[in-house]
């Protein structure tokens, strides 16, 4: 169990570490920042300090904020799957080298994405970025390689793998390509963030957005499949067919994000039924397993994205090009900023609710603490249920506020302040409780890992 620990903790760690670390660089932690050294303005930040506010994009161009946020999102990308993988690795008994090699690569990610964009813009920094995430391709081929299904939930986890790793291709090839077309990419970027529909003739720009697209899709799936195998699943009835429909959900979910690269967005139309077949599935299915706290947990999940992700987006869909629900249309400039909220606002809750659920499977598995410990139950839920409600709330900033000219978003947004701010406050308080409570459970052999025979291979 030596080794076991050690990436649970390593993983768990890094992750409260590098979120809490880009928090505080948040305007609100403008004091706290100063105080402890670290940068108070940042190259081409969003935050306009004379009118308190974010711009849609800085006044100066922007492009080392969209660097930035590159870097900070592959970083915590990484350290998501390093944790995910653990669990899956070690039940699998798959190779103690592979959880490994998923340490080294994140962090090497972390460290040279972090260090890129926050310290120096050294070479160095951006060439342990990229080994980083070499790394990672190469742990989740052999992952890949290594699972032999048993079963159709199995099959499921290794179809998320196979598609994460074609998903993961066309970002080689964006990067690999940034170079060239540097100038147009950039400006697509920023167009963008007023009106997606002025980027679509860039080609990267629309294999960005098929890459996005696909990844955050297929990990959701993933960590979903992981949390699910550690109930009980009949694979009959009910429980087949919501296996069926996941399986076909998020092949079909992912093909189409892939074609958003030659077709644009004329694909996302096959996206979104692709997405509600899978989200069907999943919700079914967590109702089917059988358990205690976990599988509430996962319920309570899919019920959030319901309420968050899914009819939200419905609704702004029907409304892109003619006023159905929204008045004017919610393509029309009035909405620019409520849009780019919008946007942002959606990948951070499909990014949340990732880290939510590795959270409730840490808390489940190896150790079942959310069934043993009044601490971390207490945890557990109240970092999910602060998370639900932060997601559900921040729609009300995003899609609440009547449309009219520009105006950079307010910090001081009633919805943000009596909502969303405490709803997250809530959250963080769970994540810590949750935390000190797995650390307790691991406080023997925090050391470096050991061979285990539970991670061992056939090789």
């Amino acid at each position: 169990m030596q080794g076991l620990r050690f990436h649970i903790a390593l993983s768990s760690t890094l992750l409260v570490l590098v979120v809490g670390f880009l928090v505080i660089l948040s305007p609100q932690f403008t004091g706290l920042r100063a105080s402890l050294g670290l940068p108070v303005h940042l190259p081409g930040g969003r935050y306009n300090e004379s009118i308190g506010a974010a711009e849609i994009i800085s006044r100066s161009g922007g492009e080392e904020y969209l660097a930035r946020l590159t870097f900070v999102y592959h970083a915590v990308f990484a350290l998501l799957i390093y944790a995910t993988m653990v669990p899956l690795i070690a039940r699998g008994k798959l190779g103690n080298e592979l959880v490994n090699l998923f340490a080294v690569g994140s962090v090497l990610t972390v460290v040279g994405g972090l260090a890129y964009s926050y310290a120096e813009p050294f070479h160095l920094w951006h060439g342990l970025f990229i080994t980083g995430l070499a790394a990672l391709f190469l742990a989740g081929l052999l992952t890949v390689i290594r699972l032999r299904p048993k079963d159709l939930l199995e099959s499921n986890l290794r179809l998320s793998g196979v598609l994460m790793l074609a998903g993961s291709m066309i970002g080689g090839f964006l990067g690999s390509s940034f170079m060239e077309g540097r100038s147009g990419f950039v400006r697509a970027l920023i167009e963008a963030r007023f009106n997606p529909d002025l980027a679509e003739e860039n080609s990267l720009w629309r294999a960005l957005t098929a890459h996005e697209h696909a990844m955050l899709l297929l990990a959701l799936t993933l960590i979903f499949l992981l949390a699910a195998s550690l109930l009980r699943v009949e694979e009959r009835g009910a429980s087949r067919l919501a296996l069926h429909l996941i399986w076909f959900g998020q092949l079909m979910a992912a093909v189409a994000s892939f074609a958003v690269w030659p077709f644009g967005k004329m694909a996302h139309v096959i996206i979104t039924p692709a997405a509600l077949i899978l989200l069907v599935g999943t919700t079914l299915l967590s109702l089917k397993a059988k358990g205690d706290s976990l599988k509430w947990g996962l319920v309570t999940g899919n019920v959030i994205m319901w309420l968050s992700v899914t009819i939200p987006g419905a609704l702004v869909a029907m409304s892109l090009r003619k006023p159905l629900f929204f008045n004017p249309p919610f393509r029309d400039p009035a909405w620019d900023w409520a849009e780019l909220a919008y946007n942002v606002g959606h990948w951070h809750i499909l990014l949340g609710m990732w880290g939510i659920t590795v959270l409730l499977v840490y808390l489940s598995w190896p150790v079942d603490l959310l069934g043993t410990s009044k601490a971390a139950k207490l945890g557990g839920w109240l970092s999910l249920l602060g998370f639900g409600a932060a997601a559900i709330s921040v729609n009300l900033y995003m899609l609440g506020n009547p449309p009219g000219p520009y105006s950079p978003n307010p910090y001081g947004n009633f919805w943000l302040t009596y909502l969303v701010e405490p709803s997250l406050v809530a959250m963080s308080l769970g994540i810590f409780i949750s935390y000190v409570s797995l650390m307790g459970s691991l406080r023997e052999g925090l050391i470096w890992p050991s061979t285990e025979p539970e991670m061992e291979g056939e090789g």
